[in-house]
């Protein structure tokens, strides 16, 4: 599969990335660059509001049948989603009707209706929305680390809104809110798939999109990290869902792509030896792995899984234990590092077959470093990898103020101390 993108520019400043593929359909995604963090407390939640109120008509399609059955008629999908830093509106279509999905974008970014009684009617369903996410244990866990670990800075059940602010949302207050978050400059729209007249779609885009004023749209990347060992009681759960955590010693910065890719390496490694002490050899937890936290400027990892509370403590002694050993006698391979780029072929031939996944990762690539992504230099950046390099990347990987958050069951134990005894 040939993998051979190109970037533009529009004349209002819109970025543009058109990635051909050899399949019969194309996957689209228009992407600003504004979410759920930019959002004031008085606004918490506008920014999910006015996603949902985007995709329930235009004029030209005025209601959710209309718009079904214009999307079944042109062989397409659609959706939306807001996240901590965008929203995205994306779908999958038939080649031959691609621009007709990128003109439903220009459409509903341009002339939604935001009826007065489907903002009502809208209300309801993000409550409910709301209370659902409230009852998800995961949504409870993230909610926790969220707010001890990063004062709200991170993706929270927060992001939906208070009911207060759910119930208090106007549509002049959405219609205002878009037009100053939604600018040309902060607009990334990614083509993924069979492209039979890349000029003319390029053209259907700066024709489609040409409304878009040109401003700048500040972002809110700013992050408190707060070292916490705490544990978030479940009533009547039997396990107990464990995250240790550092501050990652390598930052999202162009300069230390490679240094980073190494250090992730030591990671593979020592994830793999913990989790074989942890399931082959003791039988007490089912799995486990990386885990990372945080934002795109600060991040902290580590090693997560789950067990029963009478073998937590048990658990963190093993994974303290291990884990100082596998740092302080670090034994990879190159053989191990062959191993790991050959495993990874498998992944890579399945990023490279999915369109969703290539328009997907091109536009975060690009929000991170403001280029397109390279994937044959990331593959030779993999393959240039010593054992050496794993080794001098990773040092530091412990020296970080570490955290211990855990969800579920009680227990009787002190996390801290149980590693600091072990981890020497």
């Amino acid at each position: 599969m040939k993998y051979n993108p190109s970037l533009h520019k529009l004349s209002n400043g819109v970025t543009v990335i058109l990635d051909p593929m050899d399949i019969e359909t194309v996957s689209v995604k228009v992407c600003f660059q504004t979410g759920m963090r930019d959002e004031k407390p008085n606004e918490c939640g506008l920014t999910h509001f006015c996603e949902h109120m985007l995709c329930k008509g235009t004029k030209k399609l005025p209601n959710k049948k209309a718009i079904d059955d214009y999307m079944d008629y042109n062989g397409a999908t659609r959706n939306a989603g807001t996240g901590q830093t965008e929203t995205a509106f994306y779908g999958r279509v038939l080649a031959e009707n691609v621009n007709v999905l990128v003109d439903f974008f220009a459409d509903v970014l341009q002339n939604s209706l935001f009826d007065e009684n489907k903002i009502e009617i809208e209300r309801n369903v993000i409550c409910d929305e709301r209370r659902r996410a409230l009852d998800n244990t995961e949504n409870q866990f993230v909610d926790f680390i969220s707010k001890n670990l990063f004062n709200y800075a991170t993706f929270s059940i927060r992001g939906i809104g208070s009911e207060e602010n759910i119930r208090s949302f106007t549509r002049n207050q959405m219609l205002e809110f878009i037009a100053r978050r939604f600018s040309a400059k902060n607009c990334i729209i990614c083509l993924s798939g069979r492209l039979d007249n890349p000029s003319e779609v390029l053209k259907n885009i700066e024709r489609g999109f040409a409304f878009l004023p040109t401003h700048d749209v500040s972002q809110n990347m700013d992050i408190t990290y707060t070292p916490i060992i705490a544990h978030n009681s479940v009533a009547g759960k039997n396990n107990v869902k464990l995250k240790i955590v550092f501050p990652g010693i390598w930052s999202n910065r162009l300069e230390h792509k490679f240094n980073k890719i190494c250090c992730r390496r030591f990671e593979r490694f020592m994830n793999e030896k913990i989790l074989n002490v942890l399931r082959q050899e003791n039988g007490l937890v089912y799995g486990g792995g990386l885990t990372v936290l945080g934002n795109e400027t600060f991040q902290v990892r580590g090693f997560e899984t789950e067990t029963s509370a009478e073998n937590i403590k048990k658990v963190v002694a093993l994974i303290a234990k291990n884990a100082y050993d596998v740092y302080n006698n670090l034994d990879i391979t190159a053989e191990d590092l062959d191993r790991y780029n050959r495993i990874d072929k498998l992944g890579d031939a399945n990023w490279l077959e999915s369109s969703i996944a290539r328009r997907d990762t091109l536009i975060s690539e690009y929000k991170l470093y403001g280029q397109l992504y390279d994937y044959y230099e990331a593959v030779r950046l993999f393959e240039k990898i010593t054992p050496a390099d794993v080794y001098k990347y990773s040092r530091g990987y412990f020296d970080g103020q570490m955290s211990i958050v855990t969800q579920g069951a009680d227990y009787d134990a002190d996390l801290k101390a149980v590693w600091d005894e072990n981890f020497r």
